[in-house]
C-alpha cells in the first residue's frame, strides 16, 4: 500500500504516492493519467529505490482550481511534493506530457536532476494530426467522456492487449465514473501549447529516450527528435503502443533500470 501524502502549493492541494526506500526516483504520468494509472505497473520492478509519484493539476490526488495550466505550473507542483518528501537530488522519468514536464524541471534544476528518462514524449504539438487529437481530447472530455475513454483505449493500447480484456465495458465504466474529465480536457489544452524546445540544450543529467514503435498517439519520431535535441542522449524503443509503459512494465522498467544502474 503507498503512502499517499499531500502538500499545499499555491492555493492547490497536491498529492503524491510515496512507496520504497533507497536512491529517489520521480515518476511523472501523461495527459488523462496519474501516478497510479500510469505506473503501479512498474513498481513491483523498481526496488531498492524510493519512488514518488506526484498527481499533477487535474489529475488524481490533487485538487487544483487552475483553469489553463502551463509546463511551468506542473513543473512547480512536481518539485513541491519532491521538497514536501526532503529530498534533495533524484532520478527523475517522465511519460507524454510528462516527459515535457521532466525536460522543463530537468533545464531549471540541473543540480538536482541527476539521471532523466523520458517515455513516449514530445518537445511540442505543432504537426496537424497532434492538434487534431488534442483538441478532439479537450472536446470530448467535456462533451463525451465515454467517446473519449473509448478512444484513448482504442489509440493507446496495442490490438492485442485490448483483445485480451473480456468486459471491456466494465472498464470503459469504470474509467467513466472515477475520471477528473475537466481536468482531462485542461491537460490536452496544455498538450496544445507545449514547446520544450529551447529546454533541450539546457539539460545536463545523462538521458535515455524511449520512443513507442507503434505509437498512434504520438508520432515514434519525436522520441528521434527529443534524443537528437538532447547532448549525449540514448535511444531505446519499445516495441508497442504508447501505453506499452503499461502493457509491458517489465521491458519498460528492464530499460529505466539499465540506464539509472549505469
Amino acid at each position: 500500500m503507498s503512502k499517499i501524502e499531500h502538500v499545499h502549493h499555491k492555493g492547490a492541494r497536491v498529492g503524491y504516492r510515496d512507496d520504497g526506500e533507497g536512491k529517489p526516483l520521480i515518476l511523472v504520468h501523461g495527459t488523462g493519467g496519474d501516478g497510479e494509472a500510469n505506473f503501479d505497473g512498474l513498481l513491483p520492478h523498481l526496488s531498492r529505490r524510493r519512488v514518488l509519484r506526484p498527481d499533477y493539476a487535474g489529475s488524481g490526488l490533487t485538487v487544483d482550481a487552475a483553469e489553463v495550466l502551463t509546463v511551468d505550473h506542473l513543473v512547480h507542483q512536481v518539485i513541491a511534493t519532491v521538497d514536501h518528501a526532503g529530498i534533495d537530488s533524484f532520478d527523475l522519468a517522465g511519460f507524454s506530457l510528462g516527459s515535457a514536464v521532466a525536460v522543463r524541471l530537468a533545464a531549471l534544476h540541473p543540480g538536482r536532476v541527476d539521471r532523466l528518462v523520458l517515455i513516449g514524449g514530445f518537445i511540442h504539438a505543432a504537426d496537424p494530426r497532434s492538434r487534431l487529437q488534442f483538441k478532439l481530447w479537450a472536446d470530448l472530455a467535456r462533451k463525451d467522456p465515454a467517446t473519449l475513454a473509448r478512444l484513448m483505449m482504442l489509440t493507446g493500447f496495442s490490438y492485442a492487449f485490448l483483445s485480451a480484456i473480456t468486459d471491456l465495458d466494465s472498464v470503459i465504466a469504470g474509467m467513466v465514473s472515477g475520471g477528473n474529465w475537466e481536468g482531462v480536457a485542461r491537460q490536452a489544452e496544455l498538450d496544445l501549447r507545449v514547446d520544450v524546445s529551447r529546454e533541450l540544450g539546457r539539460v545536463k543529467a545523462p538521458t535515455l529516450v524511449i520512443g513507442n514503435r507503434c505509437d498512434q498517439m504520438v508520432d515514434p519520431a519525436a522520441s528521434i527528435a527529443l534524443a537528437a535535441g538532447i547532448a549525449d542522449a540514448t535511444l531505446a524503443w519499445l516495441e508497442g503502443s504508447h501505453l506499452a509503459l503499461m502493457e509491458r512494465p517489465d521491458v519498460a522498467a528492464d530499460l529505466l533500470m539499465r540506464h539509472l544502474a549505469d
